[in-house]
C-alpha cells in the first residue's frame, strides 16, 4: 500500500509540473533576469515531470513485492526478463507499466523522428552554404550570402556556422554588425542548437499538454536573450538593439537555424534599452529550483 501512495504522489507531481509549474512559469518575467539559469529551470521541470511519471509507474508496477520501490523496482525487471514475463501480473502492475512504457515510448519515438528530420534538415542547409556562402577577411568565421534580405542566423552543429547577408551589411552599421556577430556567436557558443534540439517537434506532437505548449517558446526567447547578453558584454547593449530594430522587419532565418529576429524581439529591445542587470541572485533561485526538481521525485522514490 505505501508503494500505491507513492505512485500517486509522484504521478500527481508529474501532471503539476506539465500543467500548472509551466503555467505559471511561462508567464514568470523575473526568468529574464537570468536567462540561462532560467532554461536551466525549464529542462528540470520537464525532466523531473518525466522521472517522476516514470516512478510512479515502477512503483505501482513493483508494490506487489512488497519490498519498497528499489527492491520492487528489481524484481520486476527481472520478472519481465524471464521466461513468463506477464505471469502474476495484476491490475496495479498492467497500470504500472502501461504508465512507465508509454511515457518511454512517446517520448522516443517523438525524439528520434524530430532528430532524423532535423539533422537532414541542417545537412541539406550546409551543403546548400557550402555553394552559396562567401567569406570577407574583415569579418572571421562568418560566412555571407548574396542575398538582398536582412539575414543573420546560426546554423548549430558539430561545426556551428555563422551566416550573415550582404542586405544585413549594407542595413547596419559596422558596430551595429558585430554587434550581430557576436549574437550568432554567443548561440555556437553555449551550444543553444543542442539545448533545443529535445524541444523540436513538441509542441506539434504533445501541445495538448501545457509544457509541451510553453517550454520550447520560453526557452527560445531565453536563449535569444541569453545570446543578447553574450553579444551585450563584448560591444555594448545599443548597438545590437538597434539591429534588432531595424532587422524586425526584415529578417529572415531557416526553419532548421537559430535567428537573430527569431523570438520576442519587442521584449529583447526592452530588456536591452532598460538596462536591468543580470541577476546572479535569481540564477541561483532558479538553479536551485531546478536541482530541487530533480531530486524530490529520486529521494521520494528511494525512501518508499
Amino acid at each position: 500500500m505505501k508503494l500505491v501512495v507513492t505512485a500517486a504522489l509522484l504521478a500527481g507531481l508529474s501532471v503539476t509540473l506539465l500543467g500548472p509549474v509551466a503555467s505559471r512559469l511561462a508567464g514568470a518575467r523575473w526568468l529574464e533576469r537570468a536567462p540561462r539559469a532560467a532554461v536551466f529551470l525549464w529542462q528540470c521541470v520537464g525532466l523531473g515531470a518525466l522521472i517522476s511519471g516514470i516512478a510512479a509507474g515502477c512503483a505501482l508496477a513493483g508494490s506487489r513485492y512488497r519490498s519498497g520501490f528499489v527492491g520492487g523496482t528489481r524484481q520486476l525487471i527481472e520478472g519481465l526478463f524471464s521466461a513468463h514475463p506477464l505471469q502474476g501480473l495484476g491490475l496495479y502492475d498492467a497500470l504500472g507499466l502501461t504508465l512507465a512504457a508509454d511515457l518511454v515510448i512517446v517520448l522516443l519515438a517523438v525524439f528520434g523522428v524530430v532528430t532524423m528530420r532535423t539533422v537532414r534538415l541542417r545537412a541539406r542547409h550546409r551543403k546548400l552554404l557550402d555553394l552559396v556562402s562567401y567569406k570577407a577577411p574583415e569579418y572571421p568565421g562568418t560566412e555571407f550570402l548574396a542575398d538582398q534580405r536582412a539575414v543573420a542566423y546560426c546554423l548549430p552543429g558539430l561545426r556551428p556556422r555563422i551566416v550573415l547577408s550582404d542586405g544585413t551589411r549594407e542595413l547596419l552599421e559596422r558596430d551595429e554588425l558585430w554587434a550581430v556577430i557576436h549574437h550568432e556567436r554567443g548561440h555556437a557558443h553555449e551550444l543553444h542548437g543542442l539545448v533545443m534540439f529535445p524541444m523540436l517537434g513538441l509542441r506539434n506532437a504533445l501541445g495538448w499538454i501545457p509544457y509541451a505548449r510553453y517550454a520550447p517558446t520560453s526557452m527560445a526567447l531565453l536563449l535569444e536573450m541569453a545570446a543578447d547578453d553574450f553579444s551585450s558584454r563584448r560591444t555594448g547593449r545599443y548597438p545590437l538593439a538597434r539591429a534588432l530594430v531595424e532587422m524586425s522587419s526584415a529578417g529572415w532565418t531557416p526553419t532548421c537555424a537559430l535567428g537573430l529576429t527569431g523570438s520576442g524581439v519587442f521584449s529583447r529591445v526592452s530588456r536591452l534599452t532598460s538596462e536591468q542587470p543580470t541577476s546572479r541572485s535569481l540564477a541561483a533561485v532558479a538553479m536551485g529550483l531546478g536541482m530541487g526538481l530533480l531530486f524530490v521525485p529520486l529521494c521520494a522514490a528511494a525512501v518508499a
